[in-house]
């Protein structure tokens, strides 16, 4: 990892002594371009009332009935600062190639992670790249990189296309690798999978704002071991997510999720084995969940603007599975206030406060109060 690293820089170096453009970090010669980009970004944040044990904030982790230990702590963060690349290649036949390798320092030992490599060309989207059921636009910003709780972000790998239908209806349809989350019991286990997930979106791009619908559909394989077979579940889910400009100043966003065995694409839930849950009368069964949040943009003046975003993210009910200590449902709420004063750097301040209730009904809370200056390239 030294190396690449090492090497990435070298690279940029080369390129940016020879720039022929008004920017240090684009490389142009004949019908290529390459672009370096990314940003050093620090998190330094305080939990209080309660910890979340996860330079993220993740209402799914916080502790119910937490020890006196377990009450507030300060840590610093620099791992979410990235490095990019970006080749863009014209061509006759094909129109513009786009080649995109992104990283983080969010491997272990905040080691180097791979968090894109994608080819694009002709609204084919091929690699590792943001899956098809996220919709950045409907997000409210926020120093909290994993956001809402309720909010669907998920990279993976997948062969996609994106088209536009007219000026204001645009769709996608994407075979996405798919991710199981269930734990391995005495008769039935996990295996690996063999069904892409499915999703789909058609998106109206109305001028101030835009209306998503989205679908995922999801064939799950799961294996007993008492009859040495495997069976399946099926999943779906359905989204709606959008962002109006409601007044001169004023941006309003919000998302809405509900489906069964969709745990990868709701943010807490994400982080649970509960796609699929051993049933009663030695069956297994998918289910049902849901997410839902609401967020806002004020610009302030020059170079000022704050924002606001409430969530909430769970299981619809007890009846389908019941395990007192499991997680039942959490809420999310975030305030914060950004300053961009300065080209290409960003200052900023946030609260966080989030809440977990178990199936017991027991509950657990946290609050985060976080800074965060990022520059980028």
């Amino acid at each position: 990892m030294k190396n690449i690293f090492l090497t990435t820089l070298l690279i940029l170096a080369v390129a940016t002594t020879n720039a022929q453009s008004k920017s240090p970090f684009l490389f142009e010669s004949g019908n290529t371009s390459i672009k370096f980009g990314g940003h050093v970004r620090l998190n330094s944040y305080v939990d209080f009332d309660g910890v979340v044990a996860n330079n993220d904030f993740r209402a799914a982790i916080i502790p119910v009935n937490g020890s006196w230990m377990q009450m507030e702590r300060l840590n610093m963060d620099i791992s979410h600062s990235r490095m990019s690349v970006k080749a863009i290649q014209k061509t006759t036949s094909l129109g513009d190639i786009e080649f995109y390798i992104e990283t983080d320092f969010r491997g272990t030992g905040n080691s180097l992670r791979l968090r894109q490599a994608y080819v694009s060309f002709k609204g084919f989207v091929i690699g590792q790249a943001w899956g098809f059921m996220n919709d950045f636009a409907s997000k409210a910003p926020s120093i909290d990189i994993q956001g809402a709780n309720s909010r669907t972000f998920y990279r993976t790998q997948l062969i996609g296309y994106k088209a536009k239908l007219s000026d204001l209806f645009s769709m996608g349809i994407s075979l996405e690798m798919p991710t199981v989350k269930m734990d391995n019991t005495s008769q039935f286990v996990k295996p690996e999978q063999l069904v892409p997930d499915l999703p789909v979106y058609i998106q109206f791009n109305p001028k101030g704002g835009h209306l998503r619908l989205a679908a995922v559909l999801r064939s799950m394989r799961y294996g007993n071991v008492q009859n040495t077979d495997f069976g399946y579940v099926s999943g779906f889910g359905a989204q709606l997510s959008g962002s109006v400009k409601a007044a001169e100043f004023l941006t309003l966003y919000s998302q809405a999720t509900y489906g069964k065995g969709i745990s990868k694409y709701i943010n807490d839930l994400s982080l649970l084995n509960m796609d699929i849950v051993s049933a009663r009368e030695n069956s297994v069964s998918a289910l049902p969940m849901y997410g839902i949040s609401a967020g806002m943009m004020a610009n302030l003046g020059k170079n000022w603007s704050a924002s606001a975003t409430v969530s909430t993210a769970g299981f619809e009910n007890k009846e389908d599975y019941y395990s007192a200590n499991s997680y039942f449902k959490g809420n999310y709420f975030s305030a914060g206030i950004f300053w961009n004063g300065v080209r290409n750097m960003t200052l900023a301040s946030e609260y966080i406060r989030g809440k977990r209730y178990d199936m017991s009904g027991e509950s657990g809370s946290a609050n985060r109060f976080q800074v965060m200056l990022m520059y980028k390239w």
